[in-house]
Formats: C-alpha cells, structure tokens, sequence
C-alpha cells in the first residue's frame, strides 16, 4: 500500500493524497495523537479514524505512547507513529573536527552511526574513498531498497542544487560532483546544505533554541545560521551566512575576495594554529598538540584544553579572536534583531574567552534608548545531532517534492 507514496510522477486518488499528508505528519510529529492530527492536519474526526484505521490495519502506523501531555487527569492518550522499519534516511556531516553518517529510521531514532576521519589531513579522493567505505557499512545495516536518500552537511563554495563542489577544506583541491558521487556509488538521491545552516536547524530541533523563532548561530568557522520568522533562511543559492566576508577594518592585508579588514582574517580559527605554528618555529614550548600538517588544523577541544590547562597565551589567541566575532555580532544584532546569538557549544568550557567577550561587545547593542536586546549563549547542540540534522533535512524535502503531485 505504501508503493504509491514514492511515485512522486503517479497520478493519485484524493484518498491517496489524504494519506500522504498523514504519514507526513505522523513522520514529523511522531508519537502525535489522534486529536492533535486532526487539529494539525484540519481533518474532522470521522476523517482521522478512517485514515488511521487504514494505515494500522495496513502496518504502515503504529500505536504508542503519546508524546503530548494529557489535558485533564486520566489515562495518557495513545500516540501515532510509523512503523520504524517503514523506510530509512542518511545522514552524512563533513567538518574538519567531527565527520560522521548516521542511519534513520522512520521514528527518526538513530539505527547506526560511524565517525569518519582522524588527526591526518586527507587528500580529497582518500576522503572520498573513505566516506565510501563508511557508507556502505550503514548501509548494509537494512535493506537498502528502503532508503529514501542521503543529506549532507558540508562547508566550502558548493553549488547545492546541482550539488558541484567548487572548493572546500573537506576536499582540498578538488573539484566534483557530490551529488553524482551519492548517485554512481548508492543509487541515492541526495540534498547538499551549508554546514553553518545545519547548527542552526540543529540548535532548533535538539539545543536551547527549541521554543525561539529568532534567533542566529555563529560557527568556528564564521559561518553565521539565519533562523528567521520561524525558518531557516538559506539565500537563493544555499549560501546566506558568510559571516567572515564581513568587512570590519581598515587594513592593507587583502582577504579571499580581493578586499582588506574582513572577519575572516582576523578571527578564523585556523589563525590560531597558524600562531601556535609560528610560535614553535622561534622555540617557544607550548603545553598543546600541535597544529595538523598541511593546513595548521587544530581542534576547538585541544584550545580549550589548553586555556583550562592554564595557557595564558592561547586564552590571548582565543580572546583576540572572539573580540572580532564581537564586533561583528553587534552588526548582525542590529541588522536581524535576533533573540539570541548562539556561539559553538565548547564556549561554554572557556566563557572568559569567548562568551564573556562577545557579550562585553553586544553591551552597545540598543544603548541609544531603543531597548533592544540580544542573548549571547553558548549552544547546546552536539556534534552527535548534526548528521541527524542532515538526514531530517533530506526527509522534509522527499515529502515536500513528494507532495507536489
């Protein structure tokens, strides 16, 4: 029965159609009640029950404990879910500190998930290789016929529709097609998305950011996510939020795009372990693991390893660095009015050096009698939740297409 809903070309009943955005909704709310369906979905009562008692009797929909709290004292209402092995989805998140692809069924729990990578800097096609050999190990957890398609998260200048990879730190030097490559090796569809949009639906869906419809966060990276009136805002090309092209000073140095005083030269991590380099070449001991080989790398966790360690000169490095996200948060703050301004989830571990500072800057933020106000927070989110992220992306946008029959 469930055949029809995957044949986004064929020509469906009205009843078909009513079933489709059923399942669409049991997916996305699962564990949602009979009631709150039909108040979700605008369906009377009479509607709900028989389109319920069919996907129950058909095994699509399952009974389970309701996720929402009784109204008055009694019984827990009985909750709808899909049945989990209904259908899966991929999830893959490329970052240079935590890679990984994860496997979700259709109660959107986690079935499996592999890391990626490690302390080496890959070359594009080793990586490739890699991500190959990972994705068929998830894979071969469940039957493949039952996967919808792959999300991914990546940073870099993709264009993700046609899914052309034209330069990024994942892949040095080399330029693809990641779409292609999901489609030739799996026979899988796919969905390319910014790695900074990815923090930001994730911060939403599993952080601190759940019950706000404003809100901005800002990455390592100077990748900045615009969640906006309740939705990710993406830009016409996928690629809003390029925090770091911020131009911010006065300066002779010349950035990526030809112009001086950007961000991004001033606060991208890597300028850290630049420093850190630069520093051991003139003889200077430091209690840190150096940078990686090739592109200075090194990991949010080994600097703050550092400053709880007792480093003041990397506590100075990182502080320098958040003293220009400051800076720019102000502007962004002023543009978008967001409630909150949420910084990666390790600040929290080293806030003198990174919170503190950026909330110092944002003490301007709405001084000439307006009355704003901006949180700056730490985030919540992990980097476990960012794969899933991906992969519930790649869900929402099936049963988009998939509903435009």
């Amino acid at each position: 029965m469930i055949n029809f809903f995957f044949k986004p070309e064929a020509t469906l009943t009205r009843q078909q159609l009513k079933l489709r955005r059923v399942i669409k909704a049991i997916y996305t709310h699962s564990g949602i009640s009979r009631s709150d369906l039909g108040l979700l979905l605008g369906l009377n009562k009479n509607s709900v029950t028989s389109s319920v008692s069919r996907l129950l009797d058909s095994g699509i929909v399952l009974e389970v404990p309701s996720l929402s709290e009784p109204l008055s004292a009694g019984r827990r209402k009985i909750g709808l879910a899909l049945r989990p092995d209904l259908f899966y989805t991929l999830g893959a998140f490329f970052s240079a500190s935590a890679s990984s692809i994860v496997l979700l069924d259709a109660q959107q729990q986690v079935v499996e998930h592999h890391s990626i990578g490690g302390d080496s800097l890959l070359s594009a096609k080793s990586f490739l290789l890699l991500i190959k050999d990972k994705m068929a190990q998830v894979i071969d957890q469940v039957d493949a016929k039952k996967i919808l398609g792959v999300g991914v998260a990546l940073p870099g200048i993709i264009d993700f529709t046609s899914g052309q990879v034209f330069s990024s730190d994942m892949f040095p030097k080399y330029e693809f097609n990641l779409k292609d490559f999901f489609q030739k090796h799996f026979a899988l569809p796919s969905m390319l998305n910014n790695i900074s949009h990815i923090y930001a639906l994730a911060e939403k869906r599993f952080g601190a950011a759940a019950g706000m419809e404003h809100f901005l966060t800002i990455d390592e990276g100077l990748g900045m996510g615009i969640f906006c009136n309740g939705e990710l805002y993406r830009g016409w090309q996928g690629s809003a939020g390029e925090l770091g092209y911020m131009k911010l000073y006065d300066t002779q140095e010349i950035g990526p795009d030809g112009r001086g005083g950007l961000l991004y030269d001033k606060a991208i991590f890597s300028k850290i372990g630049e420093k850190i380099s630069e520093v051991r070449k003139n003889g200077t001991n430091l209690a840190i693991q150096g940078p990686r080989a090739g592109d200075n790398y090194i990991s949010p966790d080994e600097v703050v390893k550092a400053v709880e360690g007792g480093s003041m000169f990397i506590a100075q490095l990182l502080t320098e660095v958040f003293s220009s996200i400051g800076d720019a948060a102000v502007n962004v703050a002023y543009l978008l009015n967001p409630q909150a301004i949420f910084l990666p989830a390790w600040t929290a571990r080293c806030p003198q050096c990174t919170l503190d500072v950026v909330k110092m800057k944002m003490g301007s933020y709405g001084l000439a009698n307006w009355r704003l106000k901006t949180e700056v927070r730490s985030a919540t989110a992990h980097s476990e939740h960012f794969p899933q992220t991906a992969a519930l992306m790649f869900a929402e946008e099936f049963f988009a297409e998939h509903g435009k029959c």
